[in-house]
């Protein structure tokens, strides 16, 4: 059976939630949305990629 709410984890996803937290910057405008925003934009070729601002 596979586990339908358990989180799949690969490598640093509990550091990188730790970093986020410590941050002060949980729901955006923080290095995990600018790094996220920067992939899309060089993955896709988008000019601008805005994810959300407090």
């Amino acid at each position: 059976m596979i586990p339908f709410n358990k989180p799949y984890l690969t490598g640093n996803e509990t550091k990188y939630i730790e970093e986020a937290v410590r941050s002060g910057k949980i729901s955006g405008n923080g290095i995990f949305t600018k790094r996220c925003q920067d992939y899309f934009e060089q993955r896709y070729g988008f000019k601008k990629c805005l994810f959300g601002k407090d």
